[in-house]
């Protein structure tokens, strides 16, 4: 299979797709894959790590896509003179779920609590009445007991899932798809941070226009200022400081 085009921003390689083109691309390694295909959806948050952290960088080496979730990474691939688009977690779960009854995709839910995995399916199912949820796994918060891994590993299996949404949060699902890439089953794993919160309703997302000019940060930044402050502070002012002292 034709891989997808991709652009470096600091070294990291970057899909230059829109999201029709990308979605295809995953629906059709969804149903013809033998081993696990790991997605990353990375904003300046994400980048920053990869440049900052060694082990998370190496990491994410292993993914087999990047996708440019945040409009800085978009501007900065423009500027190199690439086809940038946004390919933003949340928007590539609908592309894929539209995508199901016709390309005969399978998905499952790993992360969130109970009550959100609920409204999720309700929701997505009501507008996309084709996708097929065959199946979900709402760890415990903190750390896990003994054995949940391989449950998850079970689940996945046992279900016949091709499409897995992973909805831990970044850096800790990245991290969980790069540490146990070996003993996945064969699917595409696609890292969506909060996007399940965003289509169960259980966190509102920010309007079209503030993500389009990249400010999506700053809505979070109020709506969620102690358990986002640190996160904004630090990284954002690491991607400042790579822009003006490394060669894009």
């Amino acid at each position: 299979m034709q891989q997808l085009t991709t652009q470096h921003i600091f070294g990291v390689p970057f899909v230059a797709a829109d999201l029709k083109e990308a979605g295809e691309h995953f629906a059709a390694q969804a149903c013809s894959t033998a081993e696990p295909c790991l997605v990353a959806h990375a904003d300046v948050h994400v980048l920053t790590r990869i440049l900052h952290e060694k082990d998370y960088g190496a990491g994410l080496a292993q993914f087999d896509y990047i996708c440019p979730d945040g409009m800085p990474i978009v501007w900065l691939m423009k500027r190199k003179g690439a086809p940038a688009n946004r390919l933003y977690g949340p928007d590539m779960m609908e592309q894929m779920w539209s995508l199901s009854a016709e390309r005969g995709l399978r998905h499952f839910l790993l992360g969130g609590t109970e009550e959100t995995i609920a409204l999720l399916r309700e929701k997505l199912g009501a507008r996309y009445s084709g996708a097929e949820v065959v199946g979900h796994y709402c760890p415990p918060m903190g750390e896990w007991p003994e054995g949940t891994h391989e449950e998850i590993f079970c689940r996945i299996r046992e279900s016949g899932a091709n499409c897995v949404w992973v909805g831990l949060g970044c850096p800790k699902q990245e991290r969980w798809l790069y540490t146990h890439r070996a003993q996945l089953p064969a699917a595409v794993y696609f890292g969506v941070g909060a996007a399940f919160n965003f289509h169960a309703g259980v966190v509102k997302q920010a309007p079209a226009w503030v993500r389009a000019h990249g400010l999506e940060w700053l809505y979070r930044l109020c709506k969620e200022p102690r358990r986002l402050f640190k996160r904004y502070l630090v990284h954002n002012t690491r991607f400042l400081w790579y822009c003006l002292t490394r060669k894009i």
